[in-house]
């Protein structure tokens, strides 16, 4: 009986390390091919990264930008969470100015990310530099499509009448979010969006069904983490990069997600 116990104990304390200390830190690399109508461009590469929430470099934020310098994408696309809600605004503008991408890095604002918010306001950044755009409730020509930036819905900042305003449906539609409510799919899909990218789920945190459900994130959303097809719009969820409340991983890695936008 006490051995019994014994060996209870090293899997639970195996278990504890495992999911706090290895895989939040295993960052994995996950594609997709996705084929979007009346794209004129035989390929675009895009990498979608969401939930880093940093309060300062290490090795899971070094891994991400190792992976996205070997990719070496057309655009980088940040969903949001960029930061934890206390970390400092230096933090997230050294993690974006380090993201190299061909064409552009375009960021949302989460609902942890109300200190770029501030620094926004009390004029500390700009909503451009070289190196990333801050959409906020509005679009952007990139060329072969345009892109659509909403600010938060989880804070309810979101309007998307004023997102879609120069959206005149001669080019595909991507959108960048960072919560996918079914309310707002709904929205999106009647608009023409093509495929919408976005996080906040974290991937519920666990791949293990037993256990799933003691975390909250798992009820974020029934598009919990992958692509999807809603209608004739894709959807893309990112599991995340870091973690939040609660920081731990199982059978659930951080992910960086590449993106391969085919022409049809």
């Amino acid at each position: 009986m006490k051995r019994k116990y014994y060996y209870l104990l090293i899997g639970i304390a195996a278990f504890l390390l495992y999911s706090t200390f290895v895989e939040p830190n295993w960052v994995v690399r996950k594609t997709y091919d996705v084929r979007i109508p009346g794209l004129m461009a035989e390929k675009i590469t895009v990498v979608h990264i969401a939930d880093v929430h940093t309060t300062s470099p290490g090795y899971r934020e070094r891994k991400t930008l190792r992976m996205v310098e070997e990719i070496d994408p057309d655009f980088v696309f940040v969903s949001g969470d960029l930061l934890k809600s206390h970390s400092k605004l230096a933090t997230g503008i050294e993690f974006l100015s380090q993201i190299r991408s061909r064409y552009g890095t375009y960021l949302v604002l989460g609902n942890a990310d109300g200190i770029i918010e501030a620094g926004l306001r009390w004029k500390r950044i700009g909503k451009d530099s070289l190196n990333y755009r801050i959409l906020m409730n509005e679009s952007i020509d990139c060329g072969a499509f345009r892109l659509v930036g909403l600010d938060d819905p989880v804070s309810h900042r979101e309007n998307v009448e004023q997102a879609f305003a120069e959206v005149n449906g001669t080019k595909p539609v991507l959108v960048l979010s960072h919560f996918h409510p079914d309310s707002l799919l709904v929205d999106l899909e009647s608009r023409g969006a093509d495929l919408v990218f976005s996080g906040h789920t974290h991937g519920g945190h666990v791949g293990f069904a037993p256990i799933v459900g003691l975390f909250p994130y798992a009820y974020r959303s029934k598009y919990i983490g992958g692509l999807y097809s809603i209608g004739q719009m894709r959807l893309c969820v990112t599991r995340g990069v870091g973690t939040n409340i609660f920081p731990m991983r199982f059978l659930c890695r951080p992910e960086v997600i590449v993106v391969n936008l085919l022409g049809e």
